[in-house]
């Protein structure tokens, strides 16, 4: 047994009179075999060992479905979730659901990560978003974070960013490779007004294997505003060859990439890495973005100004106005209300115009609670 595993099951024994949990007696063999059987294989032993404890039941991070193959089991949320895919149960490779957390999702195990079972790494899955990522690099670390969560000081506080932050942080010091666990932290970091560790933080989340596509994006504007040198490093990320599915998740096109990475080409002393990003950029622009990213990629190694910025929307969030104060102002109050965004003050040609007078990366230092 590994040893989260084994703080995981000490801890919820040692806490079962507690209100928020209501355990199930512990699996039979009938049902722990009943359950294998429908899958084709075996469980992971590690998930058994906690089912022959208590076949499920309620614990602070939601619910832990039972054994077995009736209704509410795992076996019977296996055939939902390929219900609602379009796949088919029996398919050695489709996600195995074991938990359901406080906010609906589920947790399952990927059984497309290898043949042996101990070895799969647990996902997330959004059944109203159909959106599946890596939560947890196994078993044993989902019960490590657990512990970890349930034992700090944090637990029974009200949610806030503080505490938010130091979720993630927890998750980070228990798998410091998933880039989910890195990503709530750059999250909470942003919302802190901490730009320079949000971005240390999403580029640590565009690094891990699989990495989170839209985490270089972000990266790459913080960085941007900032005047960051590591720009560089996500530019060269985010624009990498990629399918059209992989830019929807990198939520982002080549040609708004081109504009941001343009400017930061000019003022570089060293425009070829810069060229060869906006090259590639160029090949995968479709439509009208093509004469876009052209222009720019023509402007940088030219040495000429770049093309006009394609405005975002068709009225700017704040417009301008003739005192300027009073525009910063507005700024401030947009940003810290979440109407302005960072993609704004990188390609809205009035709050571009803005920060030639007013330091941009000011606004990013605004603390937003949830």
């Amino acid at each position: 047994m590994h040893a989260g595993v084994r703080a995981f099951i000490e801890w919820i024994e040692a806490h079962r009179d507690d209100p928020e949990i209501s355990l199930n007696p512990p699996a039979s063999a009938s049902d722990l075999g009943a359950l294998e059987r429908m899958l084709g294989g075996p469980l992971p032993e590690d998930l058994k060992l906690v089912l022959r404890r208590f076949n499920g039941g309620t614990i602070p991070a939601g619910t832990l479905l039972p054994a077995g193959i009736g209704p509410g089991t795992i076996g019977s949320t296996v055939r939902e979730y390929a219900e609602a895919i379009g796949g088919d149960f029996l398919d050695s490779e489709l996600l195995l659901p074991f938990h359901r957390t406080p906010e609906g999702s589920l947790l399952a195990f990927d059984r497309s990560a290898g043949p042996v079972s101990d070895t799969w790494s647990i996902v997330d899955y959004y059944e109203d978003t159909d959106e599946h990522r890596l939560m947890y690099r196994t078993f044993d670390g989902w019960c490590r974070v657990c512990v970890a969560e349930w034992s700090s000081e944090d637990f029974h506080a009200d949610f806030s960013l503080a505490t938010y932050l130091r979720s993630g942080q927890r998750h980070v010091a228990v798998e410091p490779d998933v880039a989910t666990a890195h990503a709530t932290v750059a999250h909470a970091l942003k919302r802190a007004g901490r730009p320079e560790e949000a971005m240390d933080a999403y580029l640590e989340a565009a690094r891990c294997v699989p990495p989170l596509p839209w985490c270089d994006w972000e990266a790459l504007k913080i960085g941007a505003i900032l005047g960051d040198p590591r720009c560089l490093e996500a530019a060269t990320r985010v624009g990498s060859p990629a399918p059209a599915a992989t830019w929807a998740r990198r939520e982002t096109t080549p040609g708004r990439v081109a504009e941001v990475v343009g400017p930061l080409a000019l003022r570089s002393s060293d425009r070829e890495p810069w060229l060869r990003v906006l090259a590639r950029l160029a090949h995968q622009a479709e439509g009208d973005e093509v004469p876009v990213v052209e222009a720019i990629g023509a402007a940088v190694e030219a040495d000429r100004p770049l093309p006009p910025i394609r405005p975002l929307r068709e009225a700017p969030v704040v417009p301008r106005q003739p005192d300027v104060d009073a525009w910063w102002a507005a700024c401030r109050a947009a940003y810290a209300e979440g109407r302005l965004r960072d993609e704004d003050l990188l390609l809205d040609p009035e709050i571009v115009a803005l920060g030639r007078v007013r330091d941009l990366s000011e606004l990013l230092r605004i603390v937003r609670d949830f």
